[in-house]
């Protein structure tokens, strides 16, 4: 942990004195084969987010491909998801290779694709526009809006022609909701402008799109700031804490689900309200 981190955790401590350490039980949807039969592509599949929202399709039906950079950390996750995940290696910051992926991610899944979630993401954490180069700037761009906007496209060239239902849900941010200069948080608030014109085009085409805003949820990306080793979820913050990966792959699932089938081109936040500042 450097210097840094160490500062804010004893700023936290300070702050946080006498209060009671903040732990969360996680509520869960009851195991009813809501996505039986379904096989689902998930970006950033490996960890995080990604991870959770596979086990959470799985739990509930699914056959399911988690997609990645690196190979090694793929088999490991497949491992721990059991026979019913796939994966493959895919970097979505590759936009050329967009249809080539979805080809091959058919192809593993048996022939079909029923929803697709765009979960990669990268953050650098700049404090503010003076902190950012240009290569950072491009870097996060290139995974978060552009991976992501040419893998929604060769997506839903691909489902479009199947007379199925299908689902596009991109993970976004409540950052996004927010007026900032750095690249994460304009990434994602494209991201969402990008939704809505999407639901609108695709919708009455079998194509669902929607996205889930978490709020600082505990992952690799947010550890930097987000140390949660004592075990306090505590977080300043208008729900007063940090959220779980589980607990937003329960939101997804259920915009998977049939039971959600008249809601598109929504961005559902998943924070407690933390946007509504």
């Amino acid at each position: 942990m450097n210097i840094k981190n160490i500062l804010k955790k004893a700023a936290r401590f300070i702050l946080s004195a006498g209060q009671q350490p903040v732990h969360i039980e996680i509520g869960t949807i009851a195991p009813s084969e809501m996505l039986s039969g379904r096989k689902i592509v998930i970006t950033g599949g490996s960890r995080g987010i990604g991870f959770a929202t596979a086990q959470a399709c799985i739990k509930q039906g699914a056959d399911v491909l988690i997609a990645g950079r690196k190979e090694s950390t793929l088999q490991e996750s497949a491992k721990k998801l059991g026979p019913r995940a796939h994966y493959l290696v895919f970097d979505v910051s590759k936009a050329e290779q967009a249809k080539d992926f979805i080809a091959e991610a058919k192809s593993c899944l048996g022939g079909g694709i029923d929803g697709l979630i765009c979960n990669a993401g990268l953050s650098l954490h700049e404090e503010s526009i003076g902190k950012v180069s240009p290569e950072q700037f491009d870097k996060q761009f290139n995974t978060n809006f552009r991976g992501a906007y040419f893998l929604a496209q060769a997506y839903v060239e691909e489902v479009t022609s199947s007379t199925k239902p299908s689902d596009l849900i991109f993970i976004s941010s409540e950052t996004a909701d927010h007026c900032v200069d750095i690249p994460y948080g304009l990434s994602k608030a494209a991201i969402n402008s990008l939704i809505g014109s999407l639901s609108r085009r695709f919708y009455r085409k079998g194509v669902r799109v929607n996205g889930v805003a978490p709020g600082v949820t505990a992952t690799d990306m947010t550890k930097e700031y987000a140390d949660v080793s004592d075990g306090d979820y505590s977080y300043e913050a208008a729900s007063g804490r940090l959220f779980l990966p589980e607990e937003v792959a329960e939101v997804v699932c259920f915009l998977l689900s049939s039971a959600s089938r008249c809601i598109s081109g929504e961005v559902i936040h998943v924070n407690a309200g933390n946007h509504l500042n």
